[in-house]
Parts: C-alpha cells; sequence; structure tokens
C-alpha cells in the first residue's frame, strides 16, 4: 500500500482554503443539517484546522518537506498552532512562496 504524505497535506489545506473561504467541503455533506446552526462555520473551520495540523505532524514524522506547499505567512501561523481571526483573516490571502512573481 503506498500512501503520499505530500498530498494528504495537500488535500488538507485545499480543505482548510475552502473553509475560510466559506466554499463548500466534504465536512458539509457530513452534517447537512448543521448549515443552519450559526456556531457551524465556527466549527467547520476548527476541524479543517485541526485536520490540516494533523496532517502536518505525519508529514513531520516522516521527514516530508511539506513546507513548500504554503507561504511565509501560513508557515507562521502554523507554527503558533492557534486559530484566531488572524488566521481567518490573512490565509487566503497568501499565497505559496513558488507562487510569488519575483520582478
Amino acid at each position: 500500500m503506498s500512501f503520499d504524505i505530500l498530498e494528504f497535506v495537500k488535500e488538507a489545506k485545499e480543505e482548510f482554503d475552502r473553509t475560510v473561504a466559506c466554499k463548500h467541503t466534504s465536512f458539509d455533506d457530513l452534517y447537512p443539517y448543521m448549515m443552519e446552526n450559526q456556531s457551524f462555520f465556527w466549527y467547520k473551520r476548527h476541524a479543517a484546522w485541526a485536520s490540516l495540523l494533523t496532517a502536518i505532524r505525519m508529514a513531520d514524522s516522516t521527514g516530508a518537506n511539506w513546507r513548500d506547499l504554503f507561504s511565509f505567512e501560513q508557515l507562521s501561523m502554523i507554527t503558533n498552532k492557534v486559530l484566531d481571526k488572524h488566521v481567518l483573516d490573512e490565509w487566503e490571502t497568501s499565497k505559496p512562496e513558488s507562487d510569488v512573481a519575483v520582478e
């Protein structure tokens, strides 16, 4: 059985990106009855953040270089491991270093 840990981290990042942008995620499919509950959106973000941090811990334990998938600002947020307003406000504006144009 082959398992690509970097793909796992990438998928967790994409899920968190979609969650922060208030887009539909697999979490919505799991709990469709919660869509009307106002606290659902915070819980959904918390679950996606926890999933992302878990994927990163797994990648760290294998020695995989997952850091290239994130921008410098995102790496700082991940290092702090606290989901707060700053992360929610700044996350989607951050681009991975490989996506930033060099002039």
